[in-house]
């Protein structure tokens, strides 16, 4: 691995990008907005990392000053052990040919053919021409577009007009790819492919991406790792299998609950009790587990033990991070005192529990 300067390091730390106490302020008439404020966050190379947040949160101000085409107020920002806020004109144009970066709405020259849209940053660097020809035909090769070469942005879709901007992003060779909410303007099945081709990119060339999005279910399907930014701050990481497992902060909760089936069949027991046909005594119970055989075992031990009918209606398994997360669904009817003790039980071996319906007599 080289630094941006081009020298080799010895040791190169495990973080490829590192941000330290970053700040960024905006004034405004009659004061001030805190976008960015004191944000440290560590991404190792080689792996795919989530920022997530709401709108507004600050995570785009964030990606927009790893490459400086922002700056923080405050604080330090190392790619490769380097602070790019100490970084002179030469220096920034060096480290962004290693920084790319691809957008929403994707910033193609629509004038211009999808080859010559590729071609442009080679061109710009002075690269050979032969150079150019055979990198462009390697380019559309990997994100699909080999017989596209001679057509306009124009007369694309959605998804290959990203795949073009993949393309032209990877033209210098980056050591890093930045995604400021690449998928938000695509169709679901869009989406998934060009999440599909950032997995190739990253397993195939080595090249460490950061996701900025406020989709949870882009995270669950790309990432390694990820950050939970709210108001200008991260308030939460961890691996995304983690996060997960055991989401800690509301806003983690929200993400989380809103990109599983098991919220929606809450939100069913919430609205439309009476499709249950829920009687009198009975409960129901959501239980979050992370693996499946554990949950299974541990409802037909509560059912022995504690003398209580549980009937499962809905079970959910996913694998995130390949590792196996799934929660399960059931009325359970038996004495009011033995299912508190059963729920009890049940949190003594790390199951997450909740009672979603209570149809118990008040005690």
């Amino acid at each position: 691995m080289r630094s941006v300067e081009g020298t080799t390091m010895e040791n190169p730390s495990p973080f490829l990008i590192e941000l330290q106490d970053v700040r960024k302020v905006y004034p405004v008439q009659g004061g001030e907005v805190v976008a960015l404020n004191d944000i440290n966050l560590k991404i190792r190379r080689g792996e795919i990392y989530g920022i997530i947040g709401l709108s507004g949160a600050g995570k785009s101000t964030l990606i927009r000053c790893i490459n400086r085409l922002d700056s923080p107020t405050e604080g330090r920002i190392l790619i490769d052990g380097q602070n790019v806020l100490e970084m002179n004109k030469r220096q920034l144009r060096k480290m962004r040919r290693k920084v790319s970066m691809i957008f929403q709405q994707f910033n193609l020259l629509m004038q211009q053919t999808v080859e010559k849209n590729i071609r442009y940053p080679m061109e710009i660097a002075g690269v050979p021409r032969a150079k150019i020809n055979a990198r462009v035909k390697e380019l559309l090769k990997i994100v699909g577009l080999e017989d596209k070469a001679r057509v306009y942005p124009a007369q694309l879709s959605g998804g290959q007009k990203q795949r073009v901007a993949i393309a032209r992003a990877l033209a210098s060779d980056p050591e890093v790819l930045l995604c400021d909410e690449a998928t938000s303007a695509l169709d679901p099945m869009t989406t998934q492919s060009i999440l599909k081709l950032l997995q190739d990119i990253n397993k195939e060339l080595g090249i460490t991406i950061v996701v900025i999005t406020h989709e949870m279910q882009v995270i669950k399907d790309i990432c390694d790792r990820v950050a939970v930014m709210k108001d200008g701050r991260v308030v939460e990481t961890g691996t995304v299998f983690d996060i997960f497992a055991n989401p800690k902060e509301a806003i983690t909760r929200e993400f989380v609950e809103n990109t599983t089936n098991l919220s929606k069949i809450t939100e069913l027991v919430e609205t439309h009790k009476e499709l249950l046909n829920i009687q009198p005594g009975e409960i129901v119970l959501r239980s979050s587990y992370i693996k499946r055989d554990v949950s299974e075992a541990l409802v037909s031990q509560i059912s022995r033990k504690f003398e209580l009918n549980v009937n499962i209606i809905f079970g959910n398994i996913e694998l995130i991070g390949g590792n196996p997360i799934g929660g399960l669904v059931s009325i359970v009817q038996g004495d009011a005192e033995q299912i508190d003790a059963a729920i009890e039980y049940l949190k003594d071996k790390n199951v997450g529990v909740e009672v979603i319906f209570d149809g118990r007599v008040s005690k």
